[in-house]
């Protein structure tokens, strides 16, 4: 089979898209067929070394969605000729093996391009708001980076849940976006001091923030937080440290939380149950995935050099 491989780290010279050893098939793993797989910012740190994974060299992924072609001998509830997606490594191939666990059945009414894109924006969101973020009715909620993957999930996500949002975005098409999707009220953060305006607009602070950006962003998404409200920070995009002073937080007794759904511990969250609580909602079209661009595989440099950029709106697949 062919795959995109990583045999050093480096820039997007590194990437390869050549043969490949197929998937060894566990027990407890699900072997698909794959229609489709999704680029993250996780990908662009794996490629630098700055991200954990298999020792080179190794297939590049960590989501895809296609047809079952065989089914280890302790995975139940999954069936030879499903479609699926799931979360794990190596899913930018043509075949790639996921623990049964990460693997999801999906309705037969979502295009299989689209479900290669799913797995990881929509679990991040669903987490961040309601395992991590305890998101309630009449919340309100920050979004940074809103046009992002994860951002244009979590804001429809949100406004489902009956909460008022936020959203932060450098363009004018990147705000026109969120409003698109739902958001209450949009901040381009390179023309507009994002805090103040976000005072301005909800008194005495929000009740969540969710932030991927880190350095200044997320010092001053701290300050945004309503008291007894809290903060959820799953990113560092911007490659800057932040310095929290700790008033900030016990002032007024706010509470910060770092998030990452590839190293939370195995079963620590009920990601059976996340999904489905959004199937329904993606069948009855209160929530969809906002695809940027779908590549061949043999194009992934492209892909990392447009997320780079932070040019996009949604999420970037790949076929084989």
């Amino acid at each position: 089979m062919k795959a995109v491989r990583l045999n050093e780290f480096g820039g997007v010279e590194v990437l390869k898209f050549e043969d490949a050893p197929e998937p060894i098939v566990r027990p407890h793993h699900v072997l698909i067929k794959v229609d489709s797989a999704g680029v993250n910012y996780a990908d662009i740190l794996r490629r630098g070394g700055n991200y954990p994974g298999p020792d080179l060299p190794s297939s590049m992924g960590l989501e895809a969605a296609g047809t079952v072609t065989e089914v280890g001998s302790e995975v139940s509830g999954i069936s030879v000729g499903q479609k699926v997606m799931g979360m794990g490594p190596g899913g930018q191939a043509e075949y790639v093996a996921i623990n049964g666990n990460l693997v999801f059945p999906y309705p037969e009414s979502l295009d299989p391009i689209v479900a290669g894109g799913m797995p990881i924006v929509f679990l991040t969101s669903y987490h961040l708001l309601k395992t991590r973020g305890l998101l309630q009715p009449g919340h309100t909620v920050l979004i940074q980076a809103g046009a992002s993957g994860v951002g244009t999930v979590a804001i429809q996500l949100a406004k489902a849940w009956g909460a008022k949002v936020i959203a932060t975005a450098s363009t004018q098409d990147k705000l026109d976006l969120c409003r698109s999707l739902g958001a209450d009220v949009t901040i381009n953060y390179t023309e507009t001091d994002f805090e103040e305006a976000v005072k301005d607009e909800a008194g005495g602070g929000v009740d969540l923030v969710l932030d991927a950006v880190g350095g200044p962003v997320l010092e001053k998404g701290v300050r945004c937080v309503a008291a007894n409200g809290r903060l959820v920070s799953y990113g560092n995009a911007s490659g800057t440290p932040a310095n929290l002073a700790s008033s900030d937080i016990t002032s007024a007794n706010r509470t910060v939380i770092g998030f990452s759904i590839g190293r939370s511990p195995a079963g620590s969250l009920n990601h059976k149950g996340a999904m489905a609580e959004l199937f329904p909602m993606i069948g009855e079209g209160k929530v969809k995935l906002i695809v940027d661009q779908v590549l061949p595989m043999s194009e992934v440099a492209k892909a990392h050099i447009h997320l780079a950029n932070r040019g996009t709106r949604g999420k970037v697949i790949l076929t084989p």
